[in-house]
């Protein structure tokens, strides 16, 4: 740079400091008017070129900005504000890398430089980089303790590493220092619904929305969390709303195309997954809800669109994932078993790399100690002296197994029963079991705790009688609930236990073929699998001997090849009259949001019994898991 450009440009400080005055104030118009002025005179003026294309960003130029500001660089590129304020321009353009490359650059320039540290932090998270993304967020936070922004972009990285109650603790911080912050309320409502504590998620969700009126995605969410309690109408409508603030919506289409599949409208689903697609071809998700949906095309080109998208490292690991479940799905659809197999063993091995990284893969010994733990404190014993915390109730219904055991079919049947209601997969009962004190044999303990049992058992029972209204009997279809039959017999000696069980080679492969919304690491390996079944075994056969509570053990390949007779003995099970509605399962118009929303709607078939035989070559890891 010249001296004599320096000169010029200095002779414009009035001028600028005139300008940034303005800026500050957010008179923007007036600003703008003052660099423009300045750039008349001085074409290649760094400050008023830098501070136009900051005003850009702000308006929404992202373009502007980039060339602006890129303008401003050479005599700029040893000042941090100016990276950071091209970084924040490249975010707004949608250029997470561009954007981080600037953030880096603001911070080798500025190690202290608090805001680069939280917008790397915020890029990171969106490229799913969540560990790197932590570790800037804590330095932004350790930087300015106060910047609401760093807490809520450790929050972000915290819940997708599975260190929920860490997340909610920095999100809490961030309200404290913005009360009314948006993305900390939406990730935090994002939380909960991870948690099924779904009336929680819509209530946060719905600040968000009334704030942001024009905000589709705020819809959306909320749309999705009021179906989650019940209010499906509800919901329908929020999504509708978000797809009217914006046509092309993406993410707006597929969980309305979702909400109407697991209404069972699947004209419907495939119309708005369809219309995803229109938006954009390559979107993975809807090309596996059109897959899981039996309506996927079973085409060459299509085969090779998601074979293409599970290999190109350059596209979001979400997206890698689904296409490669959404090829295996459509393969085995077609019979061609070995490339189905390959289709899901590289998605599975991205899934089970990803936790890992995560530090939420499967703990196999943290299981097997957790089923010791419950089989040496869950005695005969143990249950008489804990008799004073019993409910009397019989309407609670739990239906539990391994996943993909045949629980969803098995609530359908008996959901189509003018006496019972299906309530789908409730999470109450790990929450009781949450806010119960660790079990002691001292008598004044035992005393508290089967007081504080017997009254959360009581509330139990009347938030069933709320969602049944007049049914009798009111199903819990949680397979988990298996690990707190303890507390489920002892709180409810009158309920009713429906155990699933299914061929183990089916069980495990079906599992490893599934791509679980939250969840189940164990699912992403074929020895896990087996060992994870194994372990619900076990546990299965204590509860059998020990619990007294009425046990029922049903057969999924059974009830295939008998649906009336096992339908008949599961209803003389729960004490009701046979109605022959319950044969029509399909027909059932109620809301089902687990794997097997198609399947259930659909006439029973035999397809799925020994489906492990077509695989047998590829599944040594887990029949050696299994037999050891």
């Amino acid at each position: 740079m010249t001296a004599d450009l320096r000169n010029q440009w200095a002779s414009f400080a009035a001028d600028l400091d005139a300008a940034l005055a303005h800026h500050r104030a957010g008179r923007l118009g007036r600003a703008s008017k003052l660099y423009r002025r300045i750039l008349d005179k001085a074409p290649g003026h760094p400050d008023a070129l830098h501070m136009l294309g900051v005003i850009a960003t702000s308006r929404g130029d992202a373009k502007q900005a980039i060339e602006l500001i890129g303008r401003a660089m050479g005599p700029l590129a040893s000042h941090p504000d100016a990276h950071l304020n091209l970084g924040n321009a490249h975010h707004a353009a949608g250029r997470p890398h561009d954007a981080i490359r600037s953030y880096r650059r603001a911070i080798a320039l500025k190690p202290e430089f608090a805001a680069a540290h939280s917008s790397l932090a915020r890029e990171l998270n969106a490229l799913e980089a969540f560990t790197e993304a932590l570790s800037s967020a804590m330095r932004a936070r350790a930087l300015e303790p106060d910047m609401a922004e760093a807490w809520l972009h450790a929050g972000v990285a915290l819940r997708a590493l599975g260190r929920l109650g860490e997340a909610e603790a920095c999100l809490s911080e961030a309200l404290a220092r913005r009360p009314e912050f948006h993305e900390a309320l939406q990730t935090l409502a994002i939380i909960a619904a991870e948690r099924s504590r779904f009336e929680d998620a819509a209530a946060l969700q719905e600040r968000v929305a009334l704030a942001r009126p024009k905000d589709a995605n705020a819809w959306r969410a909320l749309g999705v969390y009021l179906f989650r309690t019940g209010a499906t109408a509800a919901g329908i409508e929020a999504l509708r709303r978000a797809l009217t603030i914006d046509s092309d919506f993406l993410a707006g289409w597929n969980s309305l195309g979702w909400a109407y599949r697991a209404l069972g409208k699947f004209d419907d689903a495939v119309a708005a997954y369809e219309r995803a697609l229109k938006i954009d071809p390559e979107s993975a998700e809807a090309r596996r809800s059109l897959a899981v949906t039996g309506r996927a095309a079973t085409s060459e080109p299509e085969l090779e669109r998601l074979a293409e998208t599970l290999s190109d490292t350059k596209r979001r690991l979400s997206d890698r994932i689904a296409a490669g479940f959404a090829r295996g799905e459509l393969l085995d659809k077609m019979d061609r078993f070995d490339e189905a197999f390959a289709g899901f063993a590289e998605a599975n091995a991205l899934v089970r790399r990803a936790l890992a990284q995560a530090g939420r893969g499967y703990d196999a010994g943290g299981m097997e100690r957790r089923v010791d733990g419950l089989t040496g404190q869950w005695t005969p014993d143990l249950f008489a002296a804990l008799g004073a915390a019993a409910n009397q109730s019989d309407r609670p219904v739990f239906i539990v197994g391994m996943p993909r055991s045949g629980t969803s079919l098995v609530e359908q049947i008996l959901a189509s029963h003018s006496r019972v209601f299906g309530a789908g997969e409730l999470t109450e009962i790990g929450r009781i079991a949450g806010q119960l004190p660790p079990l002691r044999r001292d008598p004044a303990q035992l005393r508290d705790w089967t007081s504080m049992a017997r009254s959360l058992g009581s509330a139990h029972v009347a938030r069933l009688g709320a969602l049944g209204g007049e049914a009798s009997r009111v199903i819990d279809k949680l397979p988990d609930n298996l690990l707190h039959l303890g507390l489920i017999a002892t709180l409810f000696p009158r309920a009713r236990v429906i155990f699933c069980e299914r061929e183990p080679r089916d069980i495990c492969l079906s599992n490893y073929f599934q791509l679980f919304a939250g969840g189940n690491p164990w699912s992403y390996d074929l020895a896990e699998c087996a060992h994870r079944f194994r372990q619900a075994a076990r546990l299965a056969d204590h509860w059998r001997q020990v619990a007294s509570v009425a046990w029922l053990s049903v057969s999924y390949e059974a009830l295939v090849g008998d649906l009336e007779g096992e339908s008949r003995r599961m209803l003389e099970f729960l004490g009701l009259d046979w109605e022959a509605a319950c044969l029509e399962f399909h027909r059932t118009e109620r809301v089902v949001v687990t794997q097997s929303t198609w399947q259930v709607r659909q006439k029973l078939f035999t397809r799925s019994v020994g489906r492990w035989r077509h695989y047998k070559n590829h599944l040594e890891p887990l029949f050696s898991a299994l037999s050891a």
